[in-house]
């Protein structure tokens, strides 16, 4: 067995890296004991996990995952940690006292109540007397989204004329960056990747700067991980409110002009707020606003068709709110039968409970059932709502895979998406933030519009403990939150502005957004860019053009499906298709990358079609996969902890275009599946591989994803024939039983 230092000698001359997976796959480097350091640090400094996390600037799930031994600190949160290791002693209380750094973790700063009004800067916020043009054409000129001048384009590849420095190999551990950002948080999107993350990547691949160039951009993040570096960057993104999301990610605005336009806005239409979110305190009768209305749709017993209200006897109450739960099984009112919630038909929805913040000193939110004065208001606002003519979209919902359930439910068009009291303020306001004179500052006002998505409307499924359901597809649940827009406006608005005052004073590099496929990107020349990073459709798992229907009918610009690569009956589009597709755009990116250059790609899915297809299509464009690794995003989705067959942790795959082009030889697998998946287990500390729920009562449980995702990585660096998620759990449950009778 060779040493270490042997070994990274090894992969430094070896131009095939075929010892590369011995350092990156299934095994950790023999630095410092991360666990040991942590240990001694909390230890003298009596600290917690959640202070230690405060302090490190990183999420609580990170801190437990490492100390249990389950996950691996990225380099820079590893040296991170060694220093904090070597300075231990007077830390205890630093944890909220540190000044934010880039990427400035959530509870560094202090937490705002509301966002400081600039009275010197309000003169300073220019409105018209009449609504100016929509806020998506003044940012765009023609293809291309840019706060510089015409030829920014020319500009960077005048810049970049020359290639810049590269390495020869990929990093020796994966990477892990937690989501717990004001960066990540200032705007909702399906899925982003933690730009701290990206920006480790960058450093490691382009040491003295480059340009780089993201062919599926989404919400920019690229964009804003090389601006803090100090590297320039292309988004290449097909969809026009993914492009103004990444525009305004990337965009500079002054934080305290932001502070003011917000405030500017709220002004103009605070009799609508006062008239819409009103109610009055149960104890002194004083009048109140309104934090959210819950309502919950009435349904019929499929046994004796008696008609009830969900809400009265779906609930069920633990020792504490994060307890609380609707239930999904519970026996009918009228004839006892057990009913199940999902197959329940409904009739219509009515307000069950009002927020509200109370009269007392210490201003504590109470909630009520709805009185006489709460109906009328709701009822009022049903017949004739304030709403802004010219200022909401009523597009009519086109067929779509995640676009059924809605339909299904009388949600047909865009408008109907909201109450009638929501859809009037969302208007109101809409209207208000295109009086707004200056174009950088009424993009980021419409960019804190953007970010509310699901979270106002009737999607928003009601929870004990508050937050929203905003996930990557259209669900209409049996019991929605109602939430206040303006206070929702106001809270996305300090997300942002903390964005604006931590990472965005960072930017250095340049970013252009351009809208397009990532099938054509003939507006770069050959060999023009230093280094691709990108996060491409993950096959079906999100329905990309769909999801971003309510953001597009807002901005009145829709995305051409036609080269969405996607697994999408519904768009006739299957595996065969997406390799296509995805072929087609690798291709595109062999075509404008540097020749010993390389193109990073960040993937899960639980299906082996799609490993397969991906995989062919790497191979196709001309890439070597010289390595693979789990990119550690700490936190999972919604759906991956409620359902069974969906992947965990993504996959970072290192692709290098060849200095020399040649056929590319397909790499064949000594092992067979089974086997593979064998060895990988017999070396691994499944032990260490478990979900720990550190917010809910749940019981620890084996965490099969993380497994998938760090044998996947496996597998694809060494032409293993990919299995689906649910095989690969079957064939892990079957191996630890058998491992138990021995």
């Amino acid at each position: 067995m060779v040493s270490y230092p042997e070994l990274l000698h090894l992969t430094e001359t070896n131009k095939c890296f075929t010892l590369m997976r011995v350092l990156m796959i299934g095994g950790d480097m023999p630095i410092m004991n991360v666990v040991g350091m942590l240990a001694a640090i909390r230890s003298s400094e009596r600290l917690s996990q959640g202070e230690l996390a405060h302090l490190l600037g990183v999420s609580l799930v990170s801190v437990d995952r490492w100390e249990r031994g389950a996950a691996t600190p990225s380099p820079a949160q590893h040296q991170q940690i060694i220093a904090t290791y070597e300075r231990r002693g007077g830390l205890r209380g630093q944890e909220n006292k540190r000044s934010p750094g880039l990427f400035a973790s959530r509870g560094v700063r202090r937490d705002r109540k509301r966002l400081p009004i600039f009275e010197s800067l309000l003169p300073h916020v220019a409105e018209r007397a009449e609504p100016l043009a929509p806020v998506l054409t003044r940012l765009r000129r023609g293809q291309f989204f840019h706060q510089r001048g015409s030829n920014a384009l020319a500009e960077l590849l005048h810049d970049h004329g020359t290639p810049a420095t590269t390495v020869e190999t990929p990093p020796v551990v994966g990477m892990s960056a937690g989501k717990n950002t004001y960066t990540y948080d200032a705007h909702t999107y399906h899925t982003k990747v933690p730009p701290q993350g990206i920006a480790e990547l960058l450093r490691h691949y382009l040491p003295n700067g480059g340009l780089v160039l993201d062919p599926f951009a989404g919400s920019g993040m690229t964009g804003v991980a090389s601006r803090v570096v100090g590297y320039d960057c292309v988004l290449n993104e097909l969809s026009p409110a993914a492009c103004f999301i990444a525009d305004r990610f990337n965009a500079v605005v002054d934080a305290e002009l932001f502070a003011a336009g917000v405030a500017t806005v709220l002004r103009r239409i605070a009799p609508y707020r006062a008239d819409l979110y009103q109610t009055h305190c149960r104890e002194c009768g004083q009048r109140s606003e309104l934090h959210y209305t819950v309502w919950s749709y009435r349904v019929l017993c499929p046994h004796c068709a008696h008609e009830f209200t969900l809400w009265d006897h779906c609930r069920e109450y633990g020792e504490r709110v994060r307890d609380h739960k609707i239930i999904s099984v519970f026996p009918c009112p009228s004839c006892t039968h057990v009913l199940e919630k999902s197959r329940l038909r409904r009739t219509i929805a009515e307000p069950v409970l009002v927020g509200y913040t109370c009269c007392g000193s210490r201003q504590q939110e109470a909630t009520h059932p709805p009185d006489g004065d709460d109906l009328l208001q709701v009822y009022a606002h049903e017949i004739n709502a304030p709403v802004a003519e010219g200022f909401f979209p009523n597009t009519d919902l086109p067929d779509g895979v995640n676009l059924r359930q809605p339909k299904r439910h009388g949600l047909d068009r865009i408008d109907r998406f909201y109450t009638p009291r929501n859809l009037a303020a969302l208007s109101q306001l809409w209207k208000a933030i295109h009086h707004i004179e200056d174009d950088q500052l009424a993009g980021q006002l419409a960019f804190t519009f953007t970010s509310l998505y699901q979270r106002v409307t009737r999607l928003s499924e009601f929870r004990f403990w508050g937050g929203s359901g905003n996930i990557a597809r259209f669900n209409v649940p049996y019991i929605f939150n109602e939430a206040n827009v303006f206070k929702t406006f106001e809270r996305k608005a300090r997300t942002i502005q903390d964005h604006l005052e931590t990472t965005a004073q960072s930017y250095c590099g340049q970013t252009l957004v351009v809208q397009g496929s990532a099938t054509r990107l003939d507006y770069l020349p050959d060999e023009s860019v230093d280094l691709i990073f990108t996060d491409p459709p993950f096959g079906a798992n999100i329905n990309y053009s769909e999801m971003n229907i309510v953001w597009e009918a807002w901005l009145g610009a829709f995305t051409n499906a036609r080269d969405e690569a996607i697994v999408n009956k519904v768009q006739g589009k299957g595996i065969g298709e997406y390799q296509e597709l995805m072929t087609a755009s690798l291709r595109e990116c062999y075509r404008v990358l540097r020749p010993g250059h390389w193109m990073l790609l960040v993937f899960m899915n639980s299906s082996a079609e799609v490993w397969g297809a991906l995989r062919a299509s790497i191979a196709s464009a001309g890439f070597d996969l010289c390595a693979a690794n789990v990119f550690d995003k700490h936190h999972g989705t919604f759906k991956q902890f409620v359902s069974n067959n969906t992947a965990g942790a993504d996959l970072l795959l290192h692709c290098r275009k060849p200095i020399l082009s040649m056929p590319q030889q397909q790499r064949f697998s000594v092992w067979n599946t089974r086997d593979s998946i064998e060895a990988y287990l017999k070396r691994t500390d499944v032990q260490s591989r478990v979900n720990v729920y550190l917010h809910v009562e749940r019981d620890h449980e084996l965490d099969a994803r993380t497994l998938y995702s760090e044998w996947m990585a496996q597998a694809m660096f060494d032409g293993v024939e990919p299995v689906d998620f649910a095989q690969f759990r079957e064939l892990v449950q079957a191996w630890l039983r058998q491992v138990s009778r021995t």
